[in-house]
């Protein structure tokens, strides 16, 4: 038994925090010096090294010692060759797989690890940081491990990879037995035949080469992202196609870029492809929407996409014998990733099955809840991956509400994919990070997914336990674990609306990401469209109001239970600031709760209050309006708060007016302008806007120029030499150029935008500067039709009154 001396050199400082549960549950074993011997075919493996530092760092922070040793004397951890000269052991063929046994030697323990390869074994020793961390000290550990997910993937979006951007990223993943990762996007690695983007690509790659060396290094495997069909126009040009699938060039062009890149760049292993929901482009890129755009080419939807996946295996897999990684997510519910016979059109036998795995998502449409899972997974021969996102459509990072625990869900997902006699699943994707220390929505996920990728049969209540022990100790581990499990409970009944979370894409259409978004352009139609927007769920809840809000109490009452066990647990956390913020945000969620049930019970009374006058009606809305005021209150007194309340204040301000004079609000509602009164009236500034930059172009001053990608809707607040964006809704918007050739004056001016390239409903004037809003100049911008866009346009001022160049702006009062 011996340890290879150049490990022991080799053995740094780097490694990763691995806070232990909690130092003051191993105090008992403070004394406990432990140490691990490294069979000699490790010697040279930097995975083992990473874990041994890590491990080491965990004994550290539970109070214990762990040092590397050649020989075994007293308490010891004999890894590989080391393990198996002790005593045979039952490995596991699997190379990934490990055994772990706990043994009793010379009145000392001694825990053996032996894996199928070096790999299991590293594996196996982060199991026992793993149980170190639960315990708060080393316990006995007898057990045979090996993966059911073969391909454990760190799945990436847009510009971002999945746990390969950095060495650290990658140590994180390699705790979670992730066996691919990504970094650097697609565009930002070919070698565009276009400057800057050439030489930054170059950089770039010199980069990711490094990245992959160390993937490598750690047993894993590196990819790249593309959403498509994404270009630089160098491409296009260069071969003479055009945006069409009618084209044969097109098709050259996309056969080129994947060429490209894996000439320049022979280490990357495999890419991971999206073809709708296209965010991916940025700077001078380009987005062709292959599956909906040129409609002139009479090529149905599964003809484009088919022939986009065999063009592409054609390059990736046979050419260059990489894996191709499909994520069949679309935004339509239609389409390939929500419609079996759509999915079994396009992987038809025509597709081959070699190097190409498909990936759908867990559920039918986004991580909402009241989601089917989705029903495309062993429709075909290919091997599928399915993909796991966070449940918590309603979270942003402001938001500061408790987290969301998805184990049951995602558990009774995969044990769905897995019942076929032969299922076609053989791998997980995690699209959320690779965080491993925490106890957030995110941490959580992490967490359950690593857990699941090894046995999808296992208690998702241990897990859940388990969970809690590494972040607020045993003591309080069981109720802390009861807190999460019923997380998914409160905030399914508790924020959706269940009559209209069926039969349509989306099951959560009034709130978003951290917001309650409002409909239409409440600052100039006072409320009128996003009034319209919940006469529709109304209706489609009238039928069985009282049902909707026993749901809606369902999760309110649940989230007071959470905090009913929380008030038991608090005292066994020992750690009083953790204490105050779990308690905080469990406030913070029941009081979103509390929002979203005044908000739905509003929404009825006014519009029962608007169809008839009766007495009680008002009775019921003033009531309602009472109850939504202070939970609206309440909510944003809640320390930390940080939602976008504008639906509901839209509502909760007309529902005020209607208590107050109900006639005079529904007349005041009836004179503002519909959305097509609206559009036509804003169309027809634009039109001025351009007469009147053409009459006076000798006055115009040009104050800034503004290249901005938008999701939604954003205000853009201008005053002198500064901007601020007020997001309202969608994704938040992407500033690639804003420029100021010279400040807004602080006094009264007419601005005027001058559109370069934008989406049908151009930038236009919310406000124009003025001493009431000092001097600020608001500039509305909306991606309609819908999907995101650039915009590009120039902002002008005239040094006179908008009134005396007759661009008042209609709704100004």
């Amino acid at each position: 038994m011996f340890i290879h001396t150049s490990f022991l050199s080799r053995l740094g400082a780097v490694c990763l925090t691995c806070c232990c549960a909690y130092t003051g549950h191993a105090v008992a074993q403070s004394a406990e010096t432990w140490r691990i011997v490294i069979g000699p075919e490790h010697a040279v493996e930097e995975a083992t090294r990473v874990a041994v530092a890590d491990l080491t760092a965990a004994f550290e922070d539970c109070g214990l010692t762990l040092s590397t040793a050649e020989a075994a004397n007293g308490n010891a951890i004999l890894v590989g060759s080391a393990a198996r000269d002790v005593t045979p052991i039952d490995t596991p063929d699997d190379p990934e797989g490990y055994a772990i046994k706990t043994i009793d030697r010379d009145g000392a323990r001694t825990i053996l690890v032996s894996g199928g390869s070096v790999i299991g074994e590293v594996y196996g020793l982060y199991w026992i940081l793993d149980r170190l961390r639960v315990y708060g000290a080393v316990p006995e550990i007898n057990t045979v491990r090996t993966p059911a997910m073969k391909i454990r993937f760190g799945a990436a979006w847009g510009r971002h990879g999945g746990g390969g951007n950095s060495k650290d990223e990658m140590r994180a993943a390699l705790r979670q037995s992730i066996n691919w990762v990504s970094g650097p996007a697609v565009l930002d690695l070919v070698p565009w035949n276009a400057e800057p983007e050439a030489t930054t690509n170059a950089v770039n790659r010199a980069q990711a080469r490094e990245l992959i060396d160390y993937a490598h290094s750690l047993h894993m495997k590196y990819f790249s992202f593309a959403n498509e069909f994404t270009y630089h126009p160098s491409l296009m040009d260069d071969i003479g196609a055009t945006s069409s699938p009618c084209d044969p060039k097109f098709w050259d062009a996309v056969q080129e870029k994947f060429r490209m890149l894996f000439t320049a760049l022979p280490e990357l292993d495999g890419i991971e492809l999206c073809n709708d929901d296209i965010s991916g482009f940025w700077e001078d890129y380009r987005a062709y929407d292959l599956m909906h755009e040129t409609p002139e080419c009479d090529w149905s939807y599964e003809k484009r996409f088919r022939t986009f996946v065999q063009k592409v295996h054609e390059v990736v897999a046979d050419e260059f014998d990489k894996d191709y990684f499909h994520f069949t997510w679309s935004l339509t519910p239609h389409e390939v990733h929500t419609q079996p016979a759509v999915f079994r059109e396009i992987f038809t036998d025509a597709v081959p099955t070699n190097n190409l795995y498909l990936i759908p998502k867990i559920t039918t449409a986004d991580r909402w809840w009241h989601q089917p899972y989705n029903p495309t997974f062993n429709l075909t021969p290919h091997p599928t991956l399915v993909c796991f996102e966070t449940m918590n459509y309603y979270e942003s990072g402001r938001a500061h509400i408790f987290p969301t625990f998805s184990g049951e869900y995602f558990q009774a997902g995969l044990q769905t994919f897995l019942m076929p006699e032969n299922p076609n699943l053989v791998g997980a994707a995690s699209l959320a990070g690779t965080n491993v220390d925490g106890w957030d929505t995110r941490s959580a996920h992490t967490y359950i997914l690593y857990r699941l990728m090894w046995d999808p049969n296992e208690s998702v209540e241990q897990i859940a336990e388990d969970f809690c022990a590494m972040n607020f100790g045993r003591d309080a581990a069981n109720d802390m674990a009861r807190i999460y499990l019923l997380t998914p409970s409160s905030y399914k009944y508790g924020l959706h609306i269940e009559p209209v979370s069926y039969g349509q894409f989306n099951s959560f259409i009034h709130m978003r990401v951290g917001t309650f978004p409002a409909e239409g352009y409440p600052a100039i139609d006072g409320g009128k469209e996003h009034l319209e927007f919940l006469r529709k769920i109304y209706l489609r809840c009238k039928p069985w109001q009282h049902e909707t809000l026993d749901d809606l109490q369902h999760g309110l009452d649940t989230a007071n239970e959470m905090q009913s066990i929380f008030d038991e647990a608090k005292p066994t956390i020992d750690k009083p600031a953790l204490a105050d913020d779990l308690a905080n945000r469990l406030a913070m969620t029941r009081n979103l709760i509390r929002t979203n049930l005044g908000y739905v019970e509003t929404m009825f009374a006014y519009f029962a209050y608007e169809e008839n006058s009766r007495e009680d009606n008002r009775v019921a809305l003033a009531s309602a309006i009472d109850r939504f005021r202070a939970a609206r209150q309440d909510f944003i007194d809640t320390p930390g708060f940080g939602y976008e309340l504008f639906g509901v204040d839209v509502l909760l301000r007309n529902a005020e007016a209607l208590l107050a004079n109900r006639d005079a609000a529904l007349a005041a509602l009836d004179r503002k302008p519909t959305r097509s009164q609206l559009d036509a009236t804003i169309a027809e500034q634009q039109r001025r806007y351009k007469e009147v930059l053409e009459k006076h172009a000798d006055k115009a001053v040009k104050f800034a120029h503004v290249e901005i990608m938008v999701d939604g809707r954003d205000i853009l607040n201008i005053k002198r030499d500064t901007y601020e964006i007020e997001h309202l809704r969608w994704d938040y918007p992407h500033v690639r150029v804003f420029e100021f050739s010279e400040p807004l004056p602080a006094e009264p001016v007419t601005v005027i935008p001058r559109d370069i390239e934008s989406r049908p409903m151009h930038p236009f004037v919310l406000e124009q500067p003025g001493p009431d809003n000092n001097f600020t100049a608001r500039i509305y911008l909306d991606d309609l039709p819908g999907g995101q866009g650039w915009m590009t346009f120039d902002l002008y001022y005239i040094s006179q009154a908008p009134e005396k160049l007759d661009l008042q702006i209609p709704w100004e009062n």
